[in-house]
This record gives C-alpha cells, structure tokens and sequence, in this order.
C-alpha cells in the first residue's frame, strides 16, 4: 500500500515552505512546520483540546523565528549579504524531514496510506521530546519584542513546560480525550462487578499489551497473544468479568505503564448489574 501525504499534509507542508522563504531558508525547520500546524483546522483543533491556544503557538513561533539569538530570521528583516550568504551556503536542516519519515512510518504500521496534518504534530512532538530544551534568547538587543519580554523560549519548550505533552496529545488522537476533562466519575465500590476492556490505537505496540497483560493481568504468553490481536483487528477486546478491588489497581498500573513509554492505551472498566 502506497504512503503519500493527505491533500490537508500536502497543504501544510506547503505552508511551512512558504514561511521558511519568509525567513531566508530554502527548506523549513520544525518551527515553520508547527507555524503551520497551528493554521490547519485538525492540528488547530488538537492543540485546543490540550489547553494551548494555536493563535497564541503561532505567535510565539513567529517571535522565536524573529529573534536575534534564533538565526532563521532578523528583527527588521535580513541584510542583503545575509541573503546572499544564506543563498550561496543554504543551511540543510534535516528535522522536517525526520518528522515526515517518522509520520510516514506509523501510518505504514497502522495499516493506513494517508499521512494526516495529526500525523505531523504527533511526529513533531514526538522528536521534540527527544530534544534537549531549548535555549531562551536572553538579550534580545535591539529587537522590538524586548519592550514585551525579556525572553522568549522555544515554543516546543514552552508548550511542554505547560503540561501539553506528546501523552496527552495521543490520547486525544487516540480516543478524543482532552486535556481539560469533564469531572472524574466515581470509582466503582471494591466489590462491584466490573468488565474490563482495552480499546485499540495505533500508536501502542502489540508487544507492550502482551507485557502488559502477562505482567499485570496474569494471562498466559498465548491468551494475551490472542487478546492483543483482537484488539487489534476488532478495536475492542474484553478481558473479562471481575470485583473492581481485584481489578482495579492493575488497570492504574498498566495505563501508568503506557504513559510513562509514551502509550495512549486506553483499559475501559464498565460497572455491570449482577443478577
């Protein structure tokens, strides 16, 4: 099966190209790519839903880009032998296309063949994590912002530093959860009856669900071999029927377990009437 960039992909990419001109490059970097994202509807949609303001992303970005310290771009715009150095000795930054690679390679592995604008901002985030944090510019000279900030971080490092991680952002691809969550239902009462299900995405391994199940849940290498593929090729599989006190710190650790590898993997418990 082909992989190719949806139409949405294909118009972001686009953009991020055009706002890399805007600075003098000839390729753009990840901030003219998350620059983008935040104009594109789904992508837009995501970082609202994570507590973040995408008109508030974007003009940070665009702070970032315009800063001295930063390099892509110059307060008051670049100096005509800045141009043509720039020209002459382009730089060839390679995160965008790491992004794409990366995007590209878990659409191959979720059985799909459009590459989404979700696609991009889950791989950006993804390589941001693997990022050491950003510098601050911290003496902005001359530039005009330093009448509204002394500093300005990394947009990435300011979004992670507000609680919008790459976790919560799968767990909105995922499963629809935003940050900001309506209030928290009640635990069922240790001796209720409870069915626990696992609910499939497509960024959790087969591999960590099978740990997870053996370790946790106490299914053999086979039974939870199975459970995990129809999980996988139905998008639900059921574990079974049990007391919620027996049942339940385990679906804590399993889901702490994911988060902490960067799994959205999602353990629903349902509360059952007995009789």
């Amino acid at each position: 099966m082909p992989i190719r960039f949806s139409p949405e992909s294909q118009d972001v990419l686009r953009r991020a190209q055009i706002e890399a001109s805007a600075s003098s490059l000839l390729w753009p970097r990840a901030e003219h790519l998350l620059l983008a994202l935040a104009a594109e509807p789904t992508a837009a949609a995501a970082l609202a839903a994570m507590g973040a303001e995408p008109g508030r992303v974007a003009q940070q970005t665009r702070d970032y880009l315009a800063s001295p310290r930063n390099g892509a771009g110059r307060a008051g715009g670049p100096t005509w032998g800045h141009r043509v150095w720039r020209w002459l000795f382009p730089p060839v930054p390679r995160d965008v296309a790491t992004i794409q690679r990366r995007a590209a390679l878990q659409v191959l592995v979720s059985g799909r063949s459009d590459i989404t604008p979700l696609d991009l901002l889950v791989a950006l985030f993804r390589g941001a994590d693997q990022r050491r944090p950003a510098p601050r510019a911290l003496d902005l000279g001359e530039d005009p912002y330093r009448r509204v900030s002394a500093t300005i971080e990394h947009p990435m490092t300011s979004l992670r530093q507000s609680g919008v991680t790459t976790a919560a952002l799968l767990r909105y691809v995922a499963h629809g959860e935003r940050a900001v969550a309506p209030a928290v239902r009640p635990e069922p009462a240790p001796a209720a009856l409870v069915e626990v299900h696992l609910l499939n995405d497509d960024y959790t391994s087969m591999e960590f669900v099978v740990a997870a199940l053996r370790d946790e849940f106490g299914l053999g290498a086979l039974p939870a071999a199975e459970l995990a593929l129809q999980v996988h090729r139905e998008g639900v599989g059921t574990l079974g029927t049990f007391r919620y006190g027996e049942v339940g710190p385990a679906v804590r650790r399993v889901e702490e377990r994911a988060a902490r590898l960067g799994f959205p993997l999602k353990v629903l418990v349902l509360e059952v009437t007995e009789g």
